[in-house]
């Protein structure tokens, strides 16, 4: 991420291998850079933005809405808990998690790869970064009492897969 600010704009340029966002406070910045860049490099300007990394945007009365559906289904169907129970909160009331809880995983490179997938998530989803912080304590050596607790979010997340992050633009 690269940011520029001055007294009155701000330019942010976001850049993962070969996907470039450009935004900012200015439009004729915005444009201006885009214009050098584009110079330089074979660019091809989506426009508006829908999609980043994942993260599906939304325009409605000056408010953006971030949102990871497709990345939460995906992750659900990765995972086989697409068809599983409901629960209203990503963790457990009083529970706290040792290291010394449960059976060690025989796998805990997927324990890692779904835990890794959750951190992603909490960009938009705030909700569930408690839990998942959790859960990243134990990567070192997880066990099936970590697990269990990772199958809650997810099951959290299912029912709650539409919800995302709000933008307002007048704060």
């Amino acid at each position: 991420m690269f940011l520029c600010f001055d007294e009155s704009t701000t330019l942010i340029v976001l850049i993962y291998i070969d996907d470039i966002l450009i935004t900012g406070s200015s439009p004729v910045q915005v444009a201006s850079l885009v214009a050098k860049l584009n110079s330089v490099f074979a660019l091809r300007d989506l426009e508006r933005l829908t999609y980043f990394l994942g993260i599906e945007v939304s325009y409605h009365k000056g408010s953006i809405h971030l949102i990871q559906t497709k990345y939460v289904s995906d992750l659900l169907h990765r995972t086989v808990m697409l068809d599983t129970k409901l629960v209203k909160t990503p963790g457990a009331g009083r529970q706290n998690l040792s290291k010394f809880d449960g059976k060690p995983m025989k796998d805990a490179f997927h324990y890692r790869n779904v835990v890794g997938a959750l951190q992603y998530l909490t960009i938009t989803r705030h909700d569930i970064a408690f839990a998942v912080n959790k859960a990243c304590q134990f990567m070192q050596q997880p066990t099936s009492a970590h697990w269990l607790s990772v199958k809650r979010i997810l099951r959290y997340l299912r029912g709650t897969m539409h919800d995302g992050l709000l933008l307002n633009s007048s704060n």
